[in-house]
């Protein structure tokens, strides 16, 4: 998963004035997000009026609507990040090789408090974000060891198949900022 995120990436000019490395290019799609982990989950239920998208892209079109009770499948789903969280370090993080005050990129999150990360130009998968203190949030008290100055812009999409055979997307959440969006129908999915 992660080789064909850094295959289809060039280096872009850094935004942040303390870093020599290039950033990776905007948007980090990432194909493999739950629920695209290789596997269909039949007669999913949809719990919240939605609309069903032509694609993912930006430029997608509204081509028709899910209803509390239609069943669809999930055939995959992709998760996009527009801009990531940055997150600056308060105490030092050895395993990374990060020290006070430096600041590193999150882009991919998942449910267990993981993410992919960007560090002095290298991808680290899954990393543990445990003691890192949410934008806004209460922290991990004495065991926080960063904290997100800068929440991004992320998207995840779900590809779905519904009863009529139309192969299509519906935006499960999305987080602009500090504001965060989440449909209601794809919650439990990812769980397990």
């Amino acid at each position: 998963m992660l080789a064909t995120i850094l295959a289809a990436q060039r280096p872009s000019a850094s935004n942040s004035p303390k870093s020599a490395l290039a950033e990776p290019k905007l948007p980090v799609i990432n194909y493999d997000a739950c629920p695209g982990r290789n596997r269909n989950v039949d007669h999913w239920k949809i719990e919240r009026k939605a609309p069903i998208y032509s694609s993912w892209n930006l430029g997608q079109v509204v081509i028709g609507t899910a209803k509390p009770g239609d069943e669809v499948t999930v055939i995959g789903g992709v998760t996009v990040t527009r801009k990531p969280d940055r997150v600056s370090v308060i105490r030092p993080i050895p395993d990374l090789s990060l020290k006070s005050g430096d600041t590193f990129l999150r882009y991919d999150t998942f449910g267990e408090g993981d993410a992919n990360i960007w560090v002095h130009g290298v991808w680290h998968k899954d990393i543990s974000m445990w003691r890192t203190i949410e934008k806004g949030v209460g922290g991990c008290g004495a065991d926080c060891d960063s904290i997100v100055v800068e929440n991004g812009i992320r998207e995840r999409w779900v590809h779905v198949k519904t009863k009529a055979g139309t192969t299509a997307w519906m935006l499960d959440w999305k987080s602009t900022g500090d504001i965060f969006w989440e449909s209601g129908n794809f919650d439990s999915l990812c769980a397990g």
